[in-house]
């Protein structure tokens, strides 16, 4: 079996630790890398008291001193305002959508480091 690249396991990594630290605060997933079309999401996850359907964008690194929120552009998040709307037009909800960015340091030797922004992205 071929081995990963070491920036998809990173990514890996990230995306668990940013579904774990949101199911701890009472969020459910629905989805991990959903695809719709050409478009992403690292996950989709219903609000705690189940109104909302977040779309939740992870960008992780591995350096204590870098910002991972920054590596979402516009090109991204075009993509995710898409997504949202293509969920809304399936009819796969009627909640309210939202879309966050969770950014996750996990330099080695180190604690993780995680930062939400919620409603990060507008226009869904």
């Amino acid at each position: 079996m071929a081995q990963q690249p070491q920036h998809a396991e990173l990514a890996r990594r990230g995306e668990n630790a940013a579904r774990i630290f949101l199911e701890a605060r009472g969020y459910e997933l629905c989805a991990q890398n959903l695809r719709v079309g050409c478009d992403e999401a690292d996950l989709v996850m219903r609000s705690p008291d189940g109104s909302t359907l977040v779309i939740v964008e992870v960008k992780t690194r591995s350096c204590a001193d870098a910002w991972p929120e920054e590596r979402v552009d516009a090109s991204k998040e075009r993509s995710l305002i898409r997504l949202a709307r293509a969920l809304a037009r399936r009819g796969n909800t009627t909640s309210p959508l939202r879309i966050d960015v969770i950014a996750v340091n996990l330099p080695p030797d180190s604690t993780p480091a995680i930062h939400w922004f919620e409603n990060a992205v507008l226009g869904s």
